[in-house]
């Protein structure tokens, strides 16, 4: 691949995009429509790509939200700078650097990790967190819904389970992930999206967030942090389109499943810190879905609305069908809570 072409266009493809480290990088605004500086107009960029040499990818990372990979054709397609002939060249590229297993292994095997979760422990902590989730969606899930549908109740029961002996935050911290909060566990089982269910200001500063991701292994891309619930879909190849329902907390992506849609076929995914665009993308090439609808049900986050302004826009060329969900019922703002707190409005965009 020639270096300087592929350098020039990174520059002249994107907005605002600048050279640092002597020309070895480019740097620019983020790329994840979950990151401040993806709408901070006068931000100098926290993303970095990096111009390959030595046989070595071409890395991208966000210092600002942590979204990091490789660019690839798919990539530049889900950044909205796709061009033929430099998708031809970064495929050849690639492909030629793949020969290397510790490379392929490390930068391009979209490995899904292999996680058990059958282990809750029996104590009150344990049976605290199953009574939130249930007063969260007004359901009677047991634990074996909850093992089921991929939650985490208590962080150091998987890690015991799975004997993941290295942390990956301070101990301190990762204790108070384990008692405070539930995890959601990622399409690729290497992340946990842990959300906090004690009060503000009672964990340290540092994770006193709604929403925390835990890396359990160490893998590069974290592209496939979002958490999908497991069902089946039959036939991919129906004529019958397979719906692709989306939101932005899991909470509202399980009543969405388990209330609104009563665990019909089809995609669910939570997209919280993930960029809703290249979830799409995502599941129409990785499963290789060719008929598909998109469902967004969006709450009344503003940053969660741009999220899904920008993935529409992305959606216009790949003309799917697209409708927008939202809770209409006073005082609710999105759906992640029981059903008859939920009124339902739907629209066709496309």
């Amino acid at each position: 691949m020639d270096i300087d072409q592929y350098r020039n266009f990174l520059l002249s493809s994107i907005s605002g995009a600048h050279l640092g480290s002597g020309g070895k990088e480019v740097i620019c605004r983020c790329f994840n429509s979950s990151c401040e500086d993806y709408y901070d107009y006068h931000s100098k960029g926290h993303f970095y790509i990096e111009i390959p040499e030595d046989g070595m990818p071409s890395r991208f990372n966000c210092f600002k939200c942590g979204y990091r990979g490789v660019v690839d054709h798919e990539k530049l397609l889900e950044w909205n700078i796709f061009d033929q002939d430099m998708a031809e060249e970064l495929i050849k590229y690639n492909t030629s650097i793949r020969s290397n297993k510790s490379i392929n292994d490390k930068y391009f095997n979209r490995k899904i990790f292999k996680v058990y979760n059958t282990l809750i422990r029996n104590d009150n902590i344990s049976n605290i967190k199953l009574d939130y989730i249930n007063g969260r969606l007004g359901s009677n899930l047991t634990f074996n819904d909850i093992r089921r549908l991929k939650i985490i109740l208590n962080l150091y029961d998987t890690m015991n389970e799975n004997r993941i002996d290295q942390l990956t935050r301070n101990k301190n911290i990762v204790d108070q992930l384990d008692q405070n909060f539930i995890g959601f566990l990622s399409v690729d089982n290497a992340f946990i999206n842990m959300r906090r269910i004690c009060k503000e200001g009672l964990v340290y500063k540092s994770i006193d967030r709604r929403y925390i991701n835990y890396k359990l292994y160490d893998k590069f891309d974290t592209t496939e942090r979002f958490y999908v619930i497991p069902t089946i879909i039959k036939d991919i190849y129906s004529p019958k389109p397979i719906k692709i329902n989306i939101s932005e907390g899991p909470f509202d992506i399980l009543s969405v499943f388990l209330n609104l849609r009563n665990q019909e076929e089809g995609f669910y995914i939570s997209g919280v810190g993930c960029n809703y665009f290249g979830i799409i993308l995502y599941c129409l090439e990785v499963y290789g879905i060719i008929n598909a609808e998109i469902h967004f049900y969006p709450d009344t986050d503003i940053t969660a609305n741009k999220k899904m302004n920008t993935a529409l826009n992305s959606l216009k060329d790949i003309r799917l069908p697209v409708y927008i969900h939202k809770n209409m019922m006073d005082g609710e703002k999105d759906f992640g809570v029981p059903l008859d707190r939920i009124k339902e409005s739907i629209m066709r965009v496309y």
